[in-house]
């Protein structure tokens, strides 16, 4: 079907141009959201009549489109959600959540002019368009995370690729766990060492193990040795002296 644009469109064209379109699309969305006429003379003639309005009305779409874009590029878009240990959103950021957003700081900005590069499932830091006339729009970035302290992290990653970004909080445990760490080695390796006994030490007491104290040793014991060394001087000059009476 062939229709007359009452506004632009993307992908169709501007204010007057007979475009065509699928007779189903013309049907249920361009003639009823009166964004274009059927393409017949009746209504050919009638454009002509109002098609200086809808050249200043679009102008002002235009400039209040402008003024949108300068307020949102301003702002930092951030979602909170909730998520599992590997990033992954439990449900999804839609166009329809941006939208919202924005209502909520009294800007208003379609669903439909939202468009995503690709699905929002997971935590990061995503590129989206809004598309406020088909000659007006801007990109922007979208920072999901768990938390603020979480997107803020994802920020200056984001802005600073190459540099290591260190999470304070983690630092500081991990400083923990390494001091847990080298109080317990130090530990097992104390436990381990053998111990050194002093060799002096050890030689002095088997020194004095082995020797024996004159003043520990019985005094009668002392007098019967002397006694028997007595006798076994005496028996051989016994000995000697029955020797010579034989010999006589």
């Amino acid at each position: 079907m062939e229709v007359i644009l009452l506004e632009s469109l993307n992908k169709l064209g501007g204010i007057g141009d007979l475009v065509t379109v699928k007779d189903g699309y013309a049907r249920n969305y361009l003639i009823p959201q009166k964004k274009a006429l059927r393409a017949n003379d009746e209504n050919k003639q009638y454009f002509s009549k109002i098609k200086k309005d809808l050249v200043e009305k679009n102008k002002k779409i235009i400039e209040d489109a402008k003024q949108t874009v300068k307020e949102i590029s301003k702002l930092e878009v951030v979602f909170i959600r909730n998520a599992s240990d590997n990033g992954q959103l439990y449900g999804s950021v839609s166009p329809k959540d941006v939208s919202n957003y924005f209502s909520d700081k009294k800007i208003s900005i379609k669903p439909s002019n939202v468009n995503f590069h690709d699905a929002i499932k997971k935590i990061g830091i995503y590129d989206i368009n809004i598309r406020l006339h088909p000659e007006v729009g801007c990109n922007l970035k979208i920072n999901i995370a768990t938390s603020e302290e979480n997107a803020n992290l994802q920020k200056v990653e984001f802005e600073n690729p190459k540099k290591e970004v260190k999470n304070p909080k983690s630092e500081k445990e991990s400083v923990d766990q390494n001091e847990l760490i080298s109080s317990s080695e130090k530990k097992d390796k104390k436990d381990k060492t053998p111990s050194i006994k002093n060799d002096n030490s050890e030689k002095e007491t088997n020194k004095a193990d082995s020797t024996i104290k004159k003043d520990d040793i019985p005094k009668n014991k002392i007098k019967n040795d002397d006694q028997l060394d007595k006798k076994e001087q005496i028996k051989p000059e016994k000995e000697k002296s029955t020797n010579k009476k034989e010999k006589e």
